[in-house]
C-alpha cells in the first residue's frame, strides 16, 4: 500500500539538480578549425576554449554536444609559446572572441593554416600564397548584434557565452570601435531603467564615417517616460543615433518615429562614398575592407577586363570601385533592400551608366545560366558570397570569355570545394591569401585569384 492510500500526505519529487561543472587535466593534441583545443577524456574528444596545442591545462567541462565534450581552460600548467594574456577580462566566458590567448602573429598562422589545409583537402594547389594582410587587432568592429537578458541581477548586455545560448554581461568590449565597447555598462543600465526590460532581446549596432546608431528590438510598446530616457541618452551622446525596431527591419523609426538616416563609408582609393542603413549588411572592418578593394583593383588593372560580374554584390561595395575603373560591371544579389542600394550608391557616385544591378536568387536553378545584362558576356567575374559558397550554378556560369575570376570568401572550407569546382573547370588558382577582417576570432577572409 502506497503512501497516499495510507492517508500520509504525497511528496513531490524532487528538483533535480543541475551537475556541477568537472574540472579535468589535460593533454592538448591539437587545434580544430574553431580555434579550440583539442584532447581526449576517457573515450571522449573534448574542444577546450582557451588552450593551444601541447599545453597541459585543467579544464571545466561544460557540457556535451553531439557526443563532444565541451570546455573552457581553467589553468595552465605547461604552457605553449604562443601564448598571451587575453586583453579583454571577459576571456574565454565572453563567445564573441576565441583567439585572444594566442599572439596575433600565430593567429595568422593558425588562419593561413585553415586556408591550407582546406586547400589541400580538395587536391587544390595556388601558385603563390601571398603573405597575410593585417590592421587593427582592436576596436576594428564596426557591426555587432548584441544580446540582451533581464536577470535576476540586473540587465546583461553582451555576445553569448562560449558554448551557451546565455548572454555574457560585459563591462566593456575590446574589439568593438570604442564608441560602441565603452558604453555597455551605461546600455544595460539604460535598458534596466525601462517600464519592459524583459521585452528587449538584442541590440543591433552600426557605425560609419558620418556617425554611429544603435537599433533598440523592443517586443512590447514604450511608454512616453520610456522614450523620454531614450532620448536623454541619446542627446548627451553626440554622434549617436538610437533607432527602435518594433517588429521587421521595415518597422526600423528614429526615436520621433522618422525613417532613419543613413550611415556611409568611403573608399578613398576610388573617391567612392556608399550609403547603407544600420540593418544592412556592411563588413565589420573598414580597414581591412579597403585594403580588400584596392587589392582586387590592383589585381584587375592588370587583367585587361572591359565587362565584370560581381555576384552576391551586396550593397556594390566591390562593383562600384571597378566601375570606377572604367569597367562595365552587372550585380547580381538575392536582397532586393541591397539592390536598391546598390543601385542609388551607382547614381550618387556618377557611376548609373557603368552599372546594372538585378535581384537573383543565386543558388536557384531559375539563375543557373546568369545573364549580364546589357552588356554582354563578362570576361572578369567576382564573387563575394555568404559562408555557404558560391552554390551549385558556379560551373554553368564559366563561360568561354570569362578569362579571370576574383574569389572574395568567408569560409576556407567552402573556398576550396569552390576552388576544385573552378580548377576542374580549366581555370589555375594563381593567388590566394588571407586577411584579418576578424581578428580575436577564427573567422578569415581570403581573396583567391583564378585564371584561365
Amino acid at each position: 500500500m502506497s503512501e497516499e492510500q495510507q492517508g500520509a500526505s504525497p511528496e513531490r519529487p524532487p528538483t533535480p539538480q543541475r551537475k556541477a561543472p568537472t574540472d579535468v587535466l589535460l593533454e592538448v593534441e591539437g587545434i580544430d578549425a574553431d580555434g579550440h583545443g583539442t584532447a581526449i577524456h576517457g573515450t571522449r574528444s573534448v574542444s577546450i576554449k582557451g588552450a593551444l596545442p601541447g599545453e597541459a591545462v585543467t579544464a571545466r567541462i561544460l557540457r556535451k554536444r553531439r557526443g563532444r565534450l565541451l570546455a573552457e581552460a581553467q589553468d595552465v600548467t605547461r604552457p605553449n609559446d604562443d601564448r598571451r594574456r587575453p586583453p579583454c577580462v571577459h576571456f574565454p566566458r565572453c563567445g564573441g572572441c576565441v583567439l585572444q590567448h594566442m599572439t596575433h602573429p600565430a593567429q595568422l598562422s593558425f588562419k593561413e593554416a585553415s586556408l591550407r589545409d582546406a586547400l589541400r583537402a580538395e587536391s587544390v594547389v595556388p601558385e603563390v600564397m601571398v603573405p597575410p594582410v593585417s590592421g587593427p587587432q582592436l576596436g576594428y568592429r564596426r557591426k555587432a548584434r548584441l544580446g540582451v537578458k533581464q536577470l535576476a541581477s540586473g540587465v546583461a548586455v553582451g555576445f553569448r557565452e562560449s558554448f551557451s545560448a546565455r548572454v555574457a554581461r560585459l563591462s566593456a568590449c575590446q574589439t568593438l570601435v570604442p564608441e560602441f565597447g565603452a558604453s555597455l555598462p551605461a546600455l544595460a543600465a539604460l535598458i534596466e531603467s525601462l517600464s519592459c526590460p524583459d521585452q528587449i532581446p538584442q541590440l543591433e549596432l552600426a557605425a560609419g564615417d558620418n556617425g554611429a546608431q544603435m537599433v533598440l528590438r523592443h517586443l512590447a510598446a514604450l511608454t512616453d517616460d520610456d522614450r523620454a530616457q531614450l532620448q536623454a541618452y541619446e542627446t548627451a551622446r553626440p554622434g549617436l543615433q538610437l533607432l527602435l525596431q518594433p517588429g521587421g527591419p521595415e518597422t526600423v523609426t528614429t526615436l520621433d518615429g522618422q525613417a532613419p538616416p543613413l550611415l556611409s563609408y568611403a573608399i578613398p582609393d576610388s573617391g567612392l562614398s556608399l550609403r547603407f542603413a544600420a540593418q544592412e549588411f556592411t563588413q565589420v572592418n573598414p580597414w581591412i575592407n579597403a585594403r580588400l578593394i584596392a587589392d582586387v583593383r590592383a589585381l584587375v588593372h592588370g587583367s585587361g577586363a572591359r565587362r565584370a560580374a560581381d555576384l552576391f554584390c551586396g550593397i556594390g561595395n566591390f562593383a562600384l570601385p571597378l566601375a570606377r575603373m572604367g569597367l562595365s560591371v552587372f550585380g547580381a544579389e538575392l536582397s532586393a533592400t541591397a539592390i536598391d542600394r546598390a543601385r542609388d550608391n551607382a547614381e550618387r557616385n556618377g557611376l548609373g551608366e557603368r552599372c546594372e544591378f538585378a535581384v537573383a536568387n543565386l543558388y536557384d536553378s531559375d539563375h543557373s545560366d546568369l545573364a549580364a545584362g546589357r552588356f554582354g558576356p563578362p570576361d572578369l567575374m567576382l564573387l563575394d558570397p555568404p559562408r555557404s559558397g558560391a552554390g551549385p550554378n558556379l560551373a554553368r556560369w564559366l563561360s568561354p570569355e570569362l578569362r579571370t575570376v576574383v574569389y572574395v570568401s568567408c569560409n576556407p572550407k567552402t573556398f576550396a570545394s569552390d576552388a576544385a569546382v573552378l580548377t576542374g573547370a580549366g581555370y589555375r588558382l594563381a593567388r590566394a591569401g588571407i586577411y584579418d577582417m576578424f581578428p580575436q576570432t577564427s573567422h578569415v577572409e581570403t581573396l583567391g585569384v583564378f585564371t584561365r
